[in-house]
């Protein structure tokens, strides 16, 4: 029994056409089809592949075949159109380029990768007692980094059929991945000689980690990854997809194994030696990095996508702000790890962005993901680490203000203590933010805004603070994200997306702000909340109505009280259109508008559709019994 490839009906025994829809009726081929045998599998998108894969699969399963996606060769899956072309059979289709249909965030992954695997070489991959080692001149990190150069080309060899047929692109992940693994061994390597060797000073001990291994780690994590270009549709590779969030894991977990190693050496060797004020605050320091990094990733392993999301805007930010650590002289940022010194370290946080940015664990978590327009759920992520950051900073500053009190230091107390007040603010202001963002449409744009400019000004100030008095570097990193990373992700969540741009400016004014009594005409003009508006509008008529009129014109309208004039009046008085246009033009001053409403009958259905109509207008126009009027205040909603 057979079926019909298109609308799935029952196939007539030996058709040749199904007679629902009018398709051919296909034949499973033993061999390539001749228009298809010069676009082999390996130059195919994965994305028509596999949908090519499954529709022959349910093709194939009602005539006892089966067909895999992204593995064996064209010769063995048809995909074939229901009707061949008149451009096929008159000759051979032209070989697809190897570079046909990749997304230019492939191209910029795989140059972001290559920019960071090459600085590495030119940085300091470990300090020992010999002095500093560069990334260069060892030649085991210049082997193995070369590999992971190498790995870049790997998918546009394939492409270009070098492979051959029966290579499909789940192959050529592994390829990749096998291919950058040993740069994350010999990372491993060196962490573990680092925090096992670090007391001793024989020639060769590796003392701490340098920021090579930082930009190295991000840059074979990112050549490692699948390409979204090399990722096929729905499900299909759901497991492929999610050791991606395993390695987010597993970069959160080694950053976590690394801090704890250092704080168990910290306290073993200095922890009755001195003051313990200062061991707390490096151990709640060297705590609070990892902490970041895990519970960035469980969310993600929960498949939140707006926690992906901010874990990319910390990597960035942790990217940038590992350049700046590469100047000696800033002493507030350091990308080395030393077993003996814990602290907010940065070492991991580039490797961590790059597995979480992955195309796989995108596909992964793009069932939670939210409309840029709803600015509550898309901030709440960031929300939440500045309050986190924030109530960090406050304990940090805390127990140095205690510590130094005791101790009886003469110095350092001014930075603390300010630091330790900003620390409260940014977090009742993070909470405070979250909390608005969900009462007023308008407010989930305007308070995270003014959240983030309070980041930056507190932020600079209280670094301006912190280098004037040469503290130490303890809370610097902590004050780093929050006076640029933090704001600069919130501002680019809010108004990058045209859609969310596009929603505020279409979102009404906030109630009660038309009333505000401010003019960009000139001085600020009242805006009663009763208005009292004289007609004096005459309506054409005879001159024998003109001392009624006049007499009208003298006396106030009040609420609630019609205009005392007839329909057929109202209707023979001819308005100005600049008169109309004016009235309908949000940028019109509220006097102005109410001089239209009062002098210009016809010119109130304009005035009432007018967004920027203050409301006690709107008022006294609903009680006029206009129905142009009414029908205006109607469409206002």
């Amino acid at each position: 029994m057979k079926f019909c490839g298109q609308c799935g009906q029952q196939l007539i025994p030996e058709a040749r056409f199904c007679v629902s829809c009018g398709a051919a009726v296909l034949k499973v081929p033993t061999t390539a089809s001749s228009a298809d045998a010069t676009v082999p599998d390996h130059q195919r998108q994965p994305e028509y592949a596999a949908a090519a894969g499954s529709s022959v699969s349910g093709q194939g399963a009602a005539m006892g075949e089966r067909s895999i996606p992204g593995e064996g060769s064209a010769a063995t899956q048809d995909y074939s159109p229901a009707q061949p072309s008149a451009a096929g059979a008159a000759g051979a289709r032209k070989p697809a380029s190897a570079f046909t249909g990749i997304p230019i965030s492939d191209y910029v992954r795989d140059g972001a990768a290559a920019l960071a695997l090459i600085m590495s070489l030119f940085m300091a991959w470990s300090y020992g007692s010999d002095g500093t080692s560069k990334a260069a001149a060892r030649v085991d990190v210049v082997l193995i980094t070369l590999v992971s150069l190498l790995s870049l080309g790997l998918s546009y060899v394939w492409r270009a059929g070098v492979f051959g047929p029966a290579t499909g692109y789940r192959r050529i992940q592994d390829l990749k991945l096998l291919a950058n693994a040993p740069y994350v061994l010999m990372v491993l390597v060196y962490t573990a000689l680092s925090l096992i060797s670090a007391d001793r000073f024989d020639p060769g001990a590796v003392a701490a980690l340098g920021p090579a291994v930082a930009f190295g780690l991000a840059g074979a994590l990112l050549a490692a990854q699948p390409r979204r270009a090399e990722i096929a549709p729905g499900a299909v590779d759901e497991p492929r997809n999610r050791r991606w969030i395993r390695v987010t894991l597993g970069v959160a977990a080694l950053a976590a194994v690394v801090a704890l190693v250092q704080i168990i050496r910290y306290w073993a060797a200095y922890g009755g030696s001195g003051s313990s004020g200062w061991g707390i605050v490096a151990t709640l320091m060297a705590l609070a990095s990892p902490a970041v990094l895990l519970i960035i990733a469980v969310r993600v392993n929960q498949r939140s996508d707006g926690w992906r999301r901010a874990g990319v805007a910390l990597a960035l930010g942790s990217g940038f702000l590992s350049l700046l650590a590469l100047f000696e002289e800033l002493t507030l940022l350091q990308l080395s790890v030393t077993a003996f010194v814990p602290g907010f370290s940065l070492l991991f946080w580039m490797a961590f962005g790059a597995a979480v940015s992955a195309p796989s664990v995108a596909r992964l978590t793009e069932a939670s993901k939210v409309a840029p327009t709803d600015t509550r759920n898309t901030l709440q992520p960031l929300l939440f680490l500045a309050a986190g950051l924030s109530a960090v900073l406050a304990l940090g500053s805390a127990d140095t203000v205690i510590t130094v009190a005791v101790d009886g230091y003469s110095g350092g107390l001014v930075p603390q203590v300010i630091a330790l007040f900003f620390g409260l603010l940014l977090t009742a202001g993070a909470i405070l933010t979250l909390r608005l963002t969900g009462k007023d449409p308008r407010s989930a744009y305007i308070m995270p805004s003014g959240y983030a400019g309070l980041l930056v000004v507190l932020g600079l100030v209280l670094l301006i603070v912190w280098v004037v008095q040469d503290e130490d570097f303890y809370l610097g990193p902590v004050i780093m994200l929050l006076t640029f990373v933090v704001p600069a992700a919130l501002l680019a969540t809010l108004w990058l997306p045209a859609a969310s741009r596009e929603q505020f400016r279409r979102l009404p004014a906030a109630a009660g702000s038309e009333a505000s009594g401010f003019s960009f005409a000139g001085a600020p003009a009242e805006a009663p909340a009763e208005p009292q508006l004289p007609v004096t509008e005459a309506a054409a008529g005879s001159p024998a109505d003109k001392g009624d009129r006049a007499s009208e014109e003298t006396a106030p309208l009040d609420r609630g009280t019609n205009p005392p004039q007839s329909a057929p009046a109202a209707a023979a008085v001819v308005v100005d259109p600049d008169v109309l246009t004016e009235a309908a033009n949000p940028g019109t001053p509220l006097a102005r508008l109410q001089e239209l409403a009062a002098n210009h009958p016809l010119a109130r259905p304009a005035v009432a559709a007018n967004p920027s109509t203050y409301p006690a207008l709107l008022a006294w126009l609903s009680e006029l019994g206009d129905p142009a009027v009414d029908q205006a205040l109607r469409q206002r909603g």
